[in-house]
């Protein structure tokens, strides 16, 4: 039973990793497309 417990706080655990990786790589690609418009001038 605690092997369970354990397993599933491991998968809460790398969904969490998961999640704060996503919005990083999300937060980076808006970053980026604003710098892109700024070089082409759109800014």
């Amino acid at each position: 039973m605690i092997k369970y417990y354990q397993e599933l706080l491991n998968e809460c655990i790398d969904l969490a990793e998961w999640i704060q990786k996503h919005q990083q790589m999300l937060s980076t690609l808006e970053t980026m497309k604003y710098k892109l418009k700024k070089l082409k001038g759109g800014l």
